[in-house]
C-alpha cells in the first residue's frame, strides 16, 4: 500500500519577498492584479491614489484592541450611512472613487512597542486633484469614526497596471518574541499570523466586474 508523505511547510511572517519562503506569498497581489488587468481598458484615464489608515495600540487600550474593530472602520468609511453635510460616507465614497482594493498590513515597532495595524487602500478616481480637494472632508469623516486613527492620503499618478500593483501593501512583519506583542492576547496574535493569507477587499468597479471583461 502506498503511503502519503507529509512535507513540513515553513511559514515566513516577514517580507513577502523572502527567498526562503516556501509559501506562495504573492497570492494576494496575484488575486488583485487579475481583476485589475481585466479592467485595464475601463481604468485608462483614471488616476491612482493611496489611502492608509493606521492605529497602534497603547498601554491604556491594548486590552480592548480587536482587528474586528479595525475592519469595522473600513466598512463605516466606505459603506456607512453616517453623514457629513447631508452626504453619507457611502455617497461620498462612490462620488469620487470609481474602484479600489483594501489590504491590511501589520508592522512591528520594535521591542516594548505594539505593532501598527494599517488599512491600505489603492483607489482609482477620475479627477487628478482629489488629494487636495478631499483632504478636509476625509479628515473629518475619519475622525468621526475613530479620533485615534492616523491617515495618509497621496496622489500616486496616472493609472497603469504596473503602478497600481506597486502601490499594494499587505506585508506582515512582526517579532513574535516581542513581549509587548504577547500582551495583545492569543486571538489577536492568531489574527496577525493569518494576515499573510488575507483576502483583499474589492471596492466599486473591482468588486463587481463588467461581464464583458471577464
Amino acid at each position: 500500500m502506498n503511503t502519503l508523505e507529509l512535507t513540513p511547510v515553513k511559514y515566513t511572517l516577514g517580507s513577502v519577498y523572502t527567498d526562503n519562503d516556501l509559501v506562495d506569498t504573492h497570492h494576494i497581489s496575484n488575486m488583485i492584479m487579475d481583476r485589475v488587468n481585466k479592467q485595464t481598458t475601463i481604468l485608462a484615464g483614471h488616476h491612482i491614489y493611496s489611502l492608509t489608515l493606521s492605529i497602534t495600540p497603547t498601554r491604556t487600550d491594548y486590552h480592548t484592541f480587536s482587528l474586528d474593530d479595525l475592519n469595522d472602520v473600513s466598512r463605516r468609511l466606505t459603506n456607512g450611512m453616517s453623514s457629513l453635510g447631508m452626504v453619507s460616507n457611502r455617497s461620498f465614497w462612490n462620488q469620487y472613487f470609481f474602484c479600489g482594493v483594501r489590504t491590511t498590513s501589520i508592522s512591528d515597532g520594535g521591542e516594548n512597542v505594539y505593532p501598527t495595524f494599517s488599512l491600505n487602500y489603492v483607489l482609482c478616481g477620475r479627477e487628478d486633484n482629489l488629494d487636495v480637494k478631499l483632504i478636509k472632508q476625509l479628515t473629518l469623516r475619519i475622525k468621526m469614526i475613530d479620533p485615534r486613527l492616523k491617515f495618509d492620503f497621496q496622489y500616486i499618478g496616472h493609472f497603469t497596471p504596473e503602478l497600481f500593483g506597486a502601490s499594494i501593501n499587505y506585508q506582515t512583519d512582526v517579532d513574535y518574541n516581542n513581549p509587548t506583542l504577547q500582551k495583545l492576547g492569543e486571538k489577536v496574535i492568531d489574527e496577525i499570523f493569518h494576515n499573510q493569507f488575507q483576502r483583499p477587499r474589492f471596492l466599486g468597479g473591482l468588486y463587481k466586474l463588467n461581464p464583458t471583461t471577464i
